[in-house]
């Protein structure tokens, strides 16, 4: 694998976004692709926006829809975002595929579809279908490279921060699409309304806090489906810079991918 290889990382929410913004800072060719419609809540720090509004910028960096399939010739001042084609993206004979769906599931042997298969999380296991995995799950292990077996396994139940887990986070009553009538940075109270199903049925806020996360109003949303996020720390949380998590994550898969180029160095 070579510096000059492309890099697909599959899937464009928040920890997806982190590994191809460092990438893309260091110079690889790097590509994402998303579904569309997109299910990222915290959209401020992910490119899969690009898939509906044509453009989205995190941080520092840009990433613009590209809605057919083609190898883009680089160096570009953006990264290329393409609607995930399994079959189309694998003709393009990336060097590198980081997954970073986030399914959290067993998955499928991918290790034949680029010379280094990274997968992020649960679902990954380097015997069954990648070449390495990063832990996703916060603590001491976070971010760590893991070259044989498989990640802890998913708990169901997110991570604490500001001392909440499952509490801080808004899941949708019913079916259907959702108009949020509060916007990203806002400060809220348990309780308050954010807005409100197709149906007519209310969402409030689980907690106190930041709204760091809402769905996309163009996504069609399920029963349970988790469509917000209310960050329990309130103002000192800096809502449009990508968090110590998904950092350290995008660095374990810098990692992965400096040890390989090592290996295969003369």
């Amino acid at each position: 694998m070579a510096r000059l290889d492309l890099v697909w990382v599959r899937g464009a929410g928040e920890l997806a976004s982190a590994t191809a913004h460092l990438l893309f800072r260091l110079g690889y060719p790097v590509i994402l692709s998303e579904i569309d419609p997109p299910l990222a809540i915290r959209r401020p720090v992910s490119f899969s926006d690009a898939l509906v509004e044509g453009q989205a910028r995190v941080e520092d960096i840009l990433a613009k829809y590209y809605p057919t399939v083609l190898k883009p010739q680089f160096p570009l001042d953006h990264i290329p975002v393409f609607e995930d084609n399994e079959s189309q993206l694998r003709s393009l004979k990336p060097g590198v595929l980081v997954d970073g769906r986030m399914l959290k599931k067993d998955l499928p042997d991918m290790r034949a579809w680029a010379d280094l298969v990274i997968g992020l999380g649960p679902g990954f296991d380097t015997n069954k279908n990648c070449h390495a995995v990063i832990e996703t799950k916060r603590g001491h292990d976070l971010g760590r490279v893991i070259a044989s077996g498989a990640p802890i396994p998913d708990t169901g139940i997110p991570g604490q921060i500001g001392g909440e887990s499952s509490k801080r986070l808004v899941r949708s009553p019913g079916n259907g699409t959702v108009k949020w009538s509060v916007t990203f940075g806002e400060l809220v109270e348990a309780g308050q309304v954010l807005g409100q199903l197709s149906s007519g049925k209310l969402l409030t806020a689980p907690t106190c806090g930041m709204v760091r996360g809402l769905i996309s109003e163009k996504t069609v949303v399920r029963s349970g489906m988790k469509i917000g996020d209310i960050d329990p720390r309130g103002a000192s949380v800096n809502y449009h810079q990508i968090s110590d998590k998904a950092r350290s994550i995008a660095r374990g898969v810098l990692e992965a991918m400096l040890i390989q180029e090592q290996r295969k160095s003369p």
